[in-house]
């Protein structure tokens, strides 16, 4: 039995995932530089608060739609880190 073709399915279908996940992420992207500018402080682009509850919201739809809460949510928090980073570098902080 060859499991090559199955493997080839699959990595389809990530790709096409993947098709819609990337215009998401740059529309994210955009939308956090533009929160960033209506932001004074590192504090606020930091956004302890809002990171949470981003966090406790993505853990539930994750659980509700029968997936991985923790992984989920940590793939969230890479993204977070990385925006926030990206957020304080246009405004000429370092984070």
């Amino acid at each position: 039995m060859n499991s090559h073709p199955d493997l080839a399915h699959v990595r389809a279908q990530i790709d096409d995932i993947d098709a819609q996940l990337v215009p998401l992420l740059v529309r994210r992207t955009a939308l956090a530089l533009q929160a960033s500018r209506l932001k004074h402080t590192v504090s606020e682009v930091k956004g302890e608060d809002r990171v949470r509850e981003v966090l406790d919201r993505v853990a539930v739809r994750a659980r509700e739609a029968g997936g991985h809460e923790a992984t989920v949510q940590a793939i969230y928090r890479a993204m977070i880190t990385e925006l926030t980073q990206l957020q304080l570098r246009a405004k000429g902080m370092e984070g």
